[in-house]
């Protein structure tokens, strides 16, 4: 056999670099990867933490719109629900007024209007007031026969009325007495109110303004005083 042959078949033989040397494939090493104890990189911690920190700051960002548009749909259900009980009381004591007096401003600076009712047989005396200090629509009462009694407590009727000293004018004072029109027959009294609540971001300030008619009243008023026998409030 001649060397060349035999040099042939022993390269025949022997394994190439190639073949001998085992593959390695991506998920061997990823696992061999894994399996090392390199620990982590202080580039690699800061961006973790960076990325913790933006998406803590989005979370609590959420957190604090959420609770400011929970507080604020509170305070703004709280004014409409005094400014309904005001509409409410109010509409009941103007209905079925006989006479309401012209609007003024008492002695101690609060709004005020008085109003006479007959349909119990007995005249009686209502005054409304918004009072400046207390921020509340409140209410008294008496009757006239030959004496005026004496007058009950001030009852408060819805509170965080805030245009107890508002500047007259009938879109800005609480209590304005409708002009009547050549067609009216019955007195017509226009209530503002401004109800306030909360603070901050849910701070709220709602206004309500609505025309009530007297309907037992006639057109003109009478010419003597309404319900004057116990003086301003």
């Amino acid at each position: 056999m001649s060397e060349g042959s035999r040099i042939g078949r022993l390269g025949r033989r022997l394994p190439s670099r190639a073949t001998r040397r085992p593959s390695r494939s991506r998920a061997g090493w990823l696992r061999q990867r894994m399996s090392r104890d390199d620990g982590t990189t202080l580039i690699e911690l800061m961006v973790g933490m960076m990325l913790m920190t933006v998406f803590m700051a989005m979370f609590t960002g959420a957190v604090v719109m959420m609770n400011n548009a929970m507080n604020k749909s509170q305070e703004v259900n709280l004014t409409a629900s005094q400014l309904n009980v005001a509409f409410q009381n109010v509409d009941s004591i103007v209905r079925y007024a006989a006479a309401i007096s012209t609007p003024g401003v008492g002695t101690s600076g609060d709004w005020y209007v008085e109003l006479r009712t007959t349909y119990t047989g007995t005249q009686v005396c209502t005054q409304l007031r918004v009072g400046i200090t207390s921020q509340q629509l409140q209410r008294r009462t008496w009757s006239v026969n030959a004496v005026a009694s004496k007058p009950t407590n001030w009852t408060p009727i819805s509170s965080g009325i805030s245009n107890g000293g508002a500047a007259g004018g009938p879109a800005t004072q609480p209590f304005y007495l409708k002009a009547p029109l050549p067609t009216t027959q019955s007195q017509q009294l226009t209530v503002n109110l401004i109800a306030q609540s909360g603070s901050g971001r849910s701070f709220t300030n709602s206004t309500a303004s609505f025309t009530l008619t007297a309907v037992n009243s006639t057109v003109p008023p009478p010419t003597s005083p309404i319900c004057q026998e116990q003086g301003r409030p």
